[in-house]
């Protein structure tokens, strides 16, 4: 009977952990206007909430910095607020 409580509290621990590795983080994107390749640069971070930018070249793109649930892209006068 112990070593089918313990079994139980390992998967409900595992079950656990997984749903904390699920955080919704939004990302705010500014974009650049830009013609030709583009990359983005994290600009700040707070309360779940992930800020980026848009510069000119190759580099990171958005899932190079994670899952966003929403991504939001503003132009600079939209980002403006």
């Amino acid at each position: 009977m112990k070593s089918t409580l313990v079994s139980r509290l390992k998967r409900l621990e595992a079950v656990r952990q997984k749903q904390e590795k699920v955080v919704c983080r939004e990302a705010l994107i500014v974009l650049g206007l830009i013609d030709g390749e583009r990359h983005l640069v994290m600009t700040g971070e707070g309360e779940g909430r992930v800020y980026f930018e848009e510069r000119p070249g190759s580099g990171p793109q958005l899932s190079d910095f994670g899952e966003f649930h929403p991504a939001l892209w503003l132009t600079p006068a939209e980002a403006e607020f």
